[in-house]
């Protein structure tokens, strides 16, 4: 049985491509498998079992913007977990190792490389982290999502691969729910646009709170403004009820959405974070965006990524320092009174897709077998 062993993790980000890739790996020949290490407190511990691979855990914890006392624990750590993720090499015998990110990526890699199985790292965002800025000064390949990621490698030879999007994303994209070939509304009626506003799984506060608050700037615009808003569970009643006593108390105010293709598909235009799935799956999709990246984002690399799609002409990029509701509202306004510049957006958006990603790595994972 031939094996990649894939580490890495912590977030959603970093596991679900990840798992994209064991899927394309596999389908290439039923002789394969795929075996994930992670640690006891990131998410792989309940996705990736959930995907149907097995996960060996190994300590390993985070260095960069952490505490004195939270640096020295992980610092601790390290020798413990290359010694387990060194027994795991040797158990597993993989013919590679991916490293995705992550804090379980460092040790691997580094046992890997000491054992002479092959070694490469994926770099999901526009900025790269510590652990593979570290790895790629000795893996065999790196690949890219964005460009700008290989000059801050320093990998003259980094392919450019983009991320892992499922493919839902690409097979929904066409046109937006609100243009007039797919809406049914009166002659000479004002268009209706509709307007995405999520920030992951578990919401974010700060886009809760400014977007409620620019629900007065955007009222003139109550007849021609359908609003799907995802809140995460803290603050979901707390934001339902400023909707129901604004101009928009029909919008739609949920905590989770799920499957979020068809809420991305259906919209004009996403008010959103910047993570690198989220950039990717509007990108898929073709949707113009507002990023509003996080600003606690280990590197500013939220930014960095929504950068590079403004730059495309494909997104706009408000920071946290310079958000407020007037200025949120009025991007808005800016952009859904504009339907010329929403098509020009997400074409724009569009080009910086890349269906393909999941194909390219796992071609480049297989030259260096």
């Amino acid at each position: 049985m031939t094996t990649l062993m894939i580490a890495g993790g912590g977030t959603g980000g970093h596991i679900y491509p990840a798992i994209a890739i064991a899927r394309e790996f596999i389908a290439r020949d039923p002789k394969r498998r795929a075996v994930f290490v992670g640690t006891e407190r990131g998410l792989e511990k309940t996705i990736v079992p959930k995907a149907g691979f097995p996960l060996e855990l190994i300590s390993a914890a985070g260095l960069q913007g952490k505490g004195a006392l939270d640096r020295l624990r992980g610092l601790v750590q390290l020798p413990v977990g290359f010694t387990q993720a060194f027994r795991l090499i040797g158990k597993h015998r993989p013919v590679a190792v991916l490293g995705v990110g992550g804090y379980s990526s460092g040790p691997v890699l580094a046992a890997a490389k000491l054992r002479g199985v092959p070694t490469i790292i994926h770099e999901q965002n526009a900025f790269p982290g510590l652990t593979n800025r570290l790895l790629a000064k000795f893996v065999e390949a790196v690949a890219v999502a964005f460009p700008e990621a290989a000059s801050r490698l320093n990998r003259s030879d980094a392919i450019v691969t983009g991320n892992p999007i499922r493919a839902e994303f690409f097979e929904a994209s066409g046109t937006p729910a609100s243009s007039p070939a797919r809406t049914g509304g009166d002659a000479g009626a004002p268009p209706t646009r509709r307007l995405l506003v999520f920030g992951g799984s578990q919401g974010s506060h700060i886009l809760n709170e400014t977007m409620t608050g620019a629900l007065l700037f955007l009222a003139r615009l109550k007849d021609q403004l359908l609003i799907v808003h995802q809140t995460g569970p803290r603050e979901l009643e707390r934001v339902q009820e400023a909707y129901r006593t604004s101009a928009f108390a029909g919008a739609r105010v949920v905590a989770y959405l799920d499957p979020i293709v068809d809420e991305i598909v259906a919209a004009d235009l996403v008010v959103c974070r910047a993570g690198a799935m989220t950039i990717g799956e509007l990108a898929a999709a073709g949707r113009a965006a507002i990023f509003v990246p996080f600003a606690a984002a280990t590197n500013n690399h939220q930014e960095a990524n929504a950068r590079v799609v403004e730059k495309a002409g494909g997104g706009m990029v408000i920071t946290e320092t310079d958000l407020s509701p007037e200025r949120l509202g009025a991007a808005i306004s800016e952009v859904i009174s504009d339907p010329e510049r929403i098509q020009r957006m997400g074409a724009a958006a569009k080009s910086q897709a890349t269906p393909e990603a999941t194909k390219r790595i796992v071609d480049t994972i297989e030259k260096i077998i």
